[in-house]
């Protein structure tokens, strides 16, 4: 039995006929989002460091927007990972994100996510409003501030909640490069 998540997507970026799969190795079609404001995709590696480290936001994001029109999706954009793997990380690190596998990184190659973790913020119609990091806690590759001072995602998410316009449209991920 196939599974469709439902999520929306401009011409520009039209994503609806790229082959995911979740973690029982059904077919998930993605499209038609207008049932939500915004669409969070997290680009994820269950062995990048940064991944792990970034699980505990994940799940807080996902509580703090509980109840609110935003959806979260965790894409593994790699066949280099089995079920198995994928799984244990998901239980490892109590991430509460639903995950599906981009076995071709077809979705990173469209979206142009290059790292992970990156994360790509779509509005209703499936126009990207923001990509790139989740905040500024990892400034360089194993370089970390002990206190975060930009919540690039979170300043985005409000902004699209809002119906304002998101300030800063991008800014540069750290983290493992996806191959």
């Amino acid at each position: 039995m196939s599974c469709f998540i439902f999520l929306g997507f401009s011409a520009q970026n039209n994503t609806s006929d790229i082959p995911l799969l979740d973690l029982k190795g059904n077919l998930i079609k993605l499209n038609q989002l207008h049932n939500y404001k915004a669409t969070v995709i997290f680009f994820l590696s269950p062995e990048c460091p940064l991944c792990q480290s970034y699980t505990l936001t994940i799940n807080q994001l996902i509580k703090k927007y509980n109840g609110k029109p935003i959806q979260f999706i965790g894409v593994i954009p790699s066949n280099d990972f089995s079920v198995d793997d994928i799984l244990n990380y998901k239980r490892s690190y109590k991430l509460s994100l639903n995950l599906v596998r981009d076995t071709k990184s077809l979705m990173a190659k469209k979206l142009g996510a290059t790292i992970t973790p990156e994360v790509f913020l779509l509005g209703k119609t499936g126009v990207i409003k923001y990509s790139g990091r989740i905040d500024n806690w990892a400034f360089d590759l194993g370089k970390k501030r002990s206190v975060i001072t930009e919540h690039n995602l979170i300043d985005a998410i409000e902004a699209v909640l809002q119906n304002k316009s998101v300030k800063i449209k991008k800014a540069k991920a750290v983290g493992c490069f996806i191959e």
